[in-house]
């Protein structure tokens, strides 16, 4: 096996495209002992009275009886039009974009790393090719500008061993091969401060945001099943898409000629999904449907002498259900979200809602067992579903976390509550959460300008893709934002659903950065997040309150997480922790990635007859194992398999078990 700098079995590998890390895992997989493969090469070198000159390579290949083999990888569909010779990139729409010559790319890095390694005293034959990992080679016609020779396409890959050899010896005059071995020299110069991978913020998001937005198309196939359902719980962790799969369900009634009503316990939120949904389904939060029926659930009328939590429980849930059923208002469907908010003695009024004599009426609940503090737990009673829940287990899992990077997954699951929660599995990899520490207020305004500063100016990123997330009031005394009308000359735009009355009212103002409290945030997104005032919330993290806060939190943001904590605040500690419990290696692929949902596993058992195992190494599968079955392995014509070998798959719930599906053989395998 090839020696890879960087090696994705120690370290996280950025790759610019999915071509990049097709021809890194086939250098891994096919070259032998003899060949040093040194990713993503930055030559800087001065050049005359040019000055410093930067250029970058995909790959440098070195083996000690061939030389050096530089390759310039190129990802898609390519066009090359011969008259003007120029290339194009062309996308899934067929529209077509100009991009530098790659065979000139190789020939000049190539050119110029011969002088860097004469000025060095490196003498070694350098070759140059060009891949095109999903172009066959026959496609490029002969011509003196694309010599075939030094063509890696789509067949070619396959033995690169081969392949590389054969591109030395045909570029290299015979007697040029036969040199004294550079290979420490070159790791020595390659290796370090020549070499880096780089992962830019704004070109992940841009890569990977149309992967969280294909959650659409992939709920819509939960639709049919949980419609024929009359009375459901669906049950997911942050991130599985519950509100926008309760947004479809509401659509499939509505446009069925049902009345549908909609639940949900954040009203910021109510009003960007009111836009969305379009007329003919109420949305409203549990407070304001109450107040339809003149009933207030969480503030005693000033005659009452009774304690307020009497009141919220007891008194003012029968006296909506009293006004319920003097009332004709009643439901078609009646979904509820967030349920795990809603205090258990609200639920008779709610399900009085659904329409007694609609034969085909539908009552839904959906759920993250790791958010009950807010509603049905307390500091010292976790939520427990199958015992506050109208609807009793078992509940239709949402299996797939779309929203939130494995890394930021990872590190929120530290903060999960509940019993006998349920976990999803996310395929996405990201950046690694970043802890800011601050001594007191001022510096953490100071620093928080600074990482604004960052994001915008260097990163690119624009303000409504940030927001600030704080445990507490943001204009609080306590708060480090206290009397802070702006961060590096950037207005700070206070979100709260108070007066608010439409979708564009329940964003940030442009060119201003958005603060909200977590719980104002809940059940919505954001590409980064930017958590504030968790040493300020005078809570321990254990206590389920601070902890579901910090969860909550954490699991708003999309691509990536800031975490700001004081020094001296225990708490840094436990999500150092957090952190430092992250799986940081592997491969990512800044534009995104078909195996962003899919997982991979050894095979620990095989009977072609019944059931094969696969251990997983991933921590959102609580026991490692996971089974599949002989028909998956026949219909992905994987041939025999057998004990040790790796397969990829995408995981799928059947009531209590996880299956594996849409097998296919990993590479190497």
């Amino acid at each position: 096996m090839a020696k890879i700098f960087p090696d994705i079995e120690r370290t996280r590998v950025v790759f610019s495209s999915a071509a990049e890390e097709q021809f890194y895992s086939q250098a891994k997989t096919t070259l032998s002992g003899g060949w040093t493969v040194f990713y993503s090469c930055t030559l800087s070198t001065m050049e005359g009275d040019d000055g410093l000159k930067d250029n970058e390579i995909d790959f440098v290949c070195y083996h000690a009886s061939y030389g050096i083999v530089v390759v310039e990888v190129k990802g898609g569909r390519i066009r090359f039009d011969a008259q003007t010779s120029k290339f194009y990139s062309v996308n899934r729409h067929n529209e077509t974009f100009e991009i530098k010559d790659p065979f000139q790319q190789a020939l000049i890095w190539k050119s110029r790393f011969l002088r860097f390694l004469k000025k060095n005293d490196i003498r070694v034959p350098v070759s140059h090719a060009v891949s095109f990992p999903s172009a066959d080679e026959q496609e490029f016609p002969v011509s003196s500008g694309v010599p075939q020779e030094i063509i890696i396409g789509r067949n070619r890959i396959k033995n690169l061993d081969q392949t590389l050899s054969q591109i030395a010896s045909k570029s290299q005059p015979e007697q040029y091969l036969k040199f004294a071995d550079v290979g420490s020299q070159l790791e020595r110069l390659l290796v370090g401060s020549t070499f880096t991978t780089k992962m830019y913020l704004r070109q992940y998001i841009d890569g990977h945001e149309s992967r969280v937005k294909d959650t659409e198309t992939i709920q819509e196939t939960l639709i049919t099943p949980i419609a024929a359902s009359r009375r459901l719980g669906v049950e997911g962790e942050a991130g599985t898409g519950k509100t926008l799969l309760a947004l479809f369900l509401a659509k499939h009634f509505r446009d069925q000629g049902r009345s549908v009503l909609v639940l949900g316990s954040n009203a910021l939120l109510n009003l960007l999904l009111s836009r969305d949904v379009g007329e003919g389904i109420e949305i409203q939060t549990y407070p304001e449907m109450a107040a339809s029926f003149g009933v207030n659930l969480l503030i005693p009328p000033t005659e009452y002498s009774g304690a307020k939590e009497d009141w919220i429980q007891f008194e003012a849930p029968e006296k909506l259900k009293l006004a319920i059923s003097e009332s004709k208002k009643r439901f078609d469907v009646v979904i509820c979200d967030e349920a795990q908010d809603v205090q258990p003695f609200w639920w008779d009024p709610i399900e009085s809602l659904v329409n007694p004599e609609c034969d085909e009426s539908r009552f839904y609940v959906f759920f993250d067992s790791s958010q009950g503090v807010f509603g049905a737990g307390s500091s010292d009673q976790k939520f427990v579903a199958s015992e506050i829940l109208p609807i009793k287990p078992p509940y239709f899992p949402l299996v797939h976390n779309y929203r939130t990077t494995r890394e930021i997954a990872s590190f929120s699951r530290a903060f999960r509550t509940g019993s006998g929660v349920f976990q999803s599995h996310c395929g996405r990899l990201g950046y690694l959460p970043e802890i800011i520490s601050y001594k007191d207020a001022e510096d953490a305004k100071r620093l928080l300008a600074k990482l604004l500063r960052r994001l915008t100016r260097e990163e690119g990123l624009n303000l409504e893709e940030i927001t600030m997330l704080s445990a507490r009031n943001p204009a609080a005394r306590e708060s480090v934002l206290y009397q802070t009308e702006e961060l590096a000359k950037i207005p700070v735009h206070r979100l709260t659903h108070t007066n608010k009355k439409s979708w564009r009212e329940a964003k940030a103002p442009k060119d201003s950065i958005g603060v909200t409290t977590i719980a104002g945030f809940k059940g919505m997104e954001t590409s980064v997040g930017i958590l504030l005032n968790v040493s300020e919330y005078n809570l321990p993290l254990d206590n389920p309150i601070m902890s579901s806060l910090i969860y909550v939190a954490c699991t708003r943001a999309k691509h990536q997480l800031y975490i700001f904590v004081k020094e001296d605040d225990v708490k840094k500690e436990q999500f150092e922790k957090a952190l430092a419990g992250i799986k940081s290696t592997g491969s990512l692929i800044l534009e995104g990635s078909k195996s962003d949902f899919e997982f991979s596993g050894k095979i620990t058992h095989y009977n072609p007859d019944r059931v094969g195992w696969l251990t997983v190494d991933d921590p959102a599968f609580e026991h490692g194992n996971i089974m599949f079955f002989p028909n998956d392995v026949r219909k992905a014509d994987l041939g025999s398999l057998r004990v040790g070998m790796r397969i990829k798959f995408r995981p799928r719930a059947e009531g209590n078990a996880t299956i594996a599906c849409d097998l296919m053989l990993a590479q190497g395998s």
